[in-house]
């Protein structure tokens, strides 16, 4: 892929790949300026006819995700535990510590879920998809980590100060990782350029992933059989809403 335009860090990284015109791809900037409008309803019920077909991948892609999660946690936390931090230190510490390994084990496992929403937008933009799509943030493992990091880094700082700043970057945050993988940028320019979209209609994407966490919360009261159809729907709603703010671009390029 060739590098971004250096007149602006928020261009697509291929000018090439900017003519994709059959999936509606944009450059960022474009994407950003020109602005978008969706309703909560239309995104979930488009994402609801794109379920079939997707459950096996997405759900392959989840197990992956924690398995990667629960051995990063157990390493690190018999790391830490071997140089004294968990053992018999300070209550203070061991809550450091806890938190570290918390977080370094979801950002080492986050390229995985970049993987599995990279499949919703696939999904969304009717492109081919398959179960590789859930390791195509591998190649970009140390951009998708520090990017990982600095999310989890500002959501919690923004926890720490009355608690509102933190939920609105962390809905802000939420198309970041994609953009990593999709169109190549740095971490700093996916997060910034993930919360400038969300931001123009910041409520109303909250009212969607609300809507769906309550709609999976429901899901999972007959022994959470119902997240077989609704874990995919939250994934492939994601990906329509990133393919109505950024478009998508063509697969293999």
């Amino acid at each position: 892929m060739n590098e971004p335009i250096v007149q602006n860090p928020y261009a697509a990284p291929n000018s090439e790949l900017q003519e994709a015109t059959s999936h509606n791809a944009v450059s960022v900037t474009e994407a950003l300026g020109r602005g978008y409008d969706f309703s909560i309803g239309g995104v979930i019920s488009e994402a609801w006819q794109r379920v079939k077909g997707t459950k096996g991948i997405i759900f392959g892609g989840l197990v992956i995700f924690y398995v990667v999660m629960f051995v990063a946690t157990s390493l690190l936390g018999f790391v830490l535990g071997a140089l004294g931090i968990l053992g018999e230190a300070s209550l203070t510490a061991i809550i450091v510590g806890q938190l570290i390994v918390s977080v370094l084990a979801s950002a080492l496992a986050y390229p995985f879920l970049a993987g599995i929403n990279m499949v919703g937008i696939r999904r969304a933009a009717d492109q081919p998809v398959s179960f590789n799509e859930v390791f195509s943030g591998l190649g970009l493992f140390v951009p998708l980590l520090i990017t990982a990091l600095l999310m989890t880094l500002l959501v919690y700082i923004g926890s720490l100060l009355l608690l509102i700043p933190g939920i609105y970057l962390g809905v802000a945050y939420m198309l970041a990782m994609p953009l990593v993988i999709e169109r190549g940028l740095s971490p700093w320019q996916a997060l910034e350029a993930s919360r400038k979209a969300i931001t123009q209609h910041w409520f109303k994407v909250f009212g969607l992933f609300l809507l769906l966490g309550l709609i999976m919360a429901v899901s999972m009261i007959p022994l959470g059989i119902g997240l077989i159809w609704t874990m995919p729907l939250f994934i492939i709603s994601m990906g329509v809403l990133y393919r109505t703010i950024f478009g998508v671009l063509p697969p293999n390029n």
